[in-house]
């Protein structure tokens, strides 16, 4: 990764996943390498998708000059298009050639979508979700836990969930859309999106809010309710 980012890491550029910055662990750089994947793969799926006849490129985990080129040619002609109705703040807009959120959302979103619709969940949660955990950076690490990794921090101290794939974008996608409609469709969460929001956060206590265990007036209680609606508030933020 190259020059410091805001909110979202730093940008994904030229070196990365080649030239591993000072300080760097083996868990780090796997993540650069991750992120770099995941944007190789999306931008030959936007291609694909496109019908374009474009030989794809690799998808080694290093940011050479074949994934600049492809990303520039992105930049230049989907990004406008699949951004138009969003406000990107200058400094959290895309320079040609490197990835930060404004390039991060036009990559994978269209993917989320899609799985949204797969299993009928509102793209919109889906959405709001993957943004509250990883800003959309496809090599994110969790900040309070090194064990969330990827666009929708999958922990991989939960059975099955390796950190491979946490951090592949297709899988994260799926998965949490497709436990989102598992979560609405069980009477668990009382088939109400707000408490399937909070479920991503903390499955248990949003299952106990959603069955009325829970009371603002109980001391115990109200740490809980204050995490999971303070979570459902961010999620819902950024809906759109």
């Amino acid at each position: 990764m190259n020059a410091a980012g805001n909110g979202f890491g730093p940008y994904y550029g030229i070196g990365a996943g080649e030239r591993a910055p000072s300080g760097s662990t083996p868990e780090d750089i796997a993540a650069v390498r991750a992120g770099v994947v995941a944007i190789q793969r999306a931008l030959n799926w936007h291609v694909a998708v496109a019908g374009e006849k474009t030989k794809p490129i690799r998808t080694d985990g290093r940011f050479t000059q074949e994934t600049r080129s492809a990303l520039i040619d992105f930049q230049r002609r989907k990004q406008p298009t699949i951004n138009r109705d969003m406000y990107i703040p200058a400094n959290e807009r895309s320079p040609l050639g490197m990835v930060h959120k404004e390039t991060s959302y036009a990559l994978f979103m269209p993917i989320a979508d899609r799985y949204a619709l797969k299993y009928t969940v509102p793209r919109g949660l889906l959405r709001g979700i993957t943004t509250i955990e990883s800003n959309w950076d496809p090599g994110a690490v969790g900040y309070w836990t090194n064990s969330d990794f990827g666009l929708c921090q999958w922990n991989t101290t939960l059975p099955d969930i390796t950190r491979e794939k946490a951090l592949d974008p297709y899988w994260a996608l799926d998965s949490t859309a497709k436990m989102m409609r598992e979560r609405y469709d069980s009477d668990r969460w009382g088939h109400n999106w707000i408490y399937v929001i909070a479920a991503h956060n903390v499955p248990t206590w949003a299952a106990e809010w959603a069955q009325g265990k829970l009371s603002a007036a109980n001391p115990d209680d109200k740490p809980k309710l204050d995490r999971m609606t303070g979570y459902v508030t961010n999620v819902l933020a950024r809906v759109w």
